[in-house]
């Protein structure tokens, strides 16, 4: 359906992009409405990393995900020699496209191309279909490294080198 994957870089892109990952953080039940109006915003995620956007054929951002920067105050569970992405989130009518998919992989290729040993997540229980998606791309699981999140679960790490 798409392959265009590229940086944000109008404020459509960038509105486009915080209003879709609200929707889908806040109507998955994965954050609150509260938190995610807070956390996901231009100011907050901008300075942090660069947000990747996957565009469809009439330029509507329908998916999205935050790269963050190696020093990026966002930064919770990669190691001096690794990079983390954040806000992993593809539309429900488009999911099932590869879409969450090329976008792991960009953020694959731009921090290896930049010297990254490895890539680490965090990601909630619940989220089945983001935990098929990072084991399906090499992704393991890397239990000494979970931490518990003060919302009362505990945030499931997962680590894939070069």
């Amino acid at each position: 359906m798409t392959d265009r994957i590229r940086e944000a870089t109008t404020d459509m892109d960038w509105e486009q992009a915080t209003v879709l990952l609200r929707r889908i953080y806040v109507g998955g039940g994965h954050t609150t409405d509260e938190q995610a109006g807070r956390f996901m915003t231009r100011a907050n995620l901008e300075p942090a990393g660069v947000l990747l956007v996957a565009m469809d054929e009439t330029d509507t951002v329908v998916g999205a995900v935050l790269l963050l920067h190696p020093e990026s105050p966002l930064r919770q569970v990669a190691a001096a020699n690794e990079r983390e992405f954040r806000v992993l989130g593809v539309d429900d009518r488009t999911r099932g496209n590869g879409i969450g998919e090329r976008l792991v992989q960009a953020c694959l290729d731009r921090a290896f191309a930049a010297g990254a040993q490895a890539m680490v997540l965090w990601t909630q229980p619940r989220m089945f279909g983001a935990h098929r998606l990072y084991e399906r791309m090499g992704f393991q699981r890397a239990p000494e490294r979970d931490v518990e999140d003060p919302r009362g679960f505990t945030r499931l790490v997962y680590v894939r080198g070069r």
